[in-house]
C-alpha cells in the first residue's frame, strides 16, 4: 500500500513513496540501532539511487526518508 502521509491510522510513522521515482520505500536494519529507508528500486531491483541517512530507531529513519526531496 502506497501512502502519501507520514503517519498511519495508529499514529505510527510510515515512509512516503520514493521522491525520485515514486516506488515503494523499504525499511532496513543492521545491528541493534542502525535503521534506514531506501527505494525498493535501489541496486539489483532497478536504477534508482534514493537512500536516506541512518537513524538510531525506525521513527528517526522514516523521518529522514520523508525529508528527502
Amino acid at each position: 500500500m502506497i501512502t502519501t502521509s507520514s503517519t498511519d491510522q495508529t499514529g505510527r510513522a510510515t515512509p512516503k513513496p520514493c521522491p525520485k521515482c515514486g516506488a515503494i520505500a523499504e525499511q532496513h536494519k543492521a545491528g541493534s540501532n542502525r535503521f534506514w529507508v531506501q527505494c525498493s528500486k535501489l541496486g539489483k531491483n532497478g536504477n534508482c539511487s534514493a537512500i536516506a541517512p541512518q537513524g538510531s530507531n525506525k521513527k528517526e529513519a522514516i523521518d529522514n526518508w520523508n525529508k528527502l526531496k
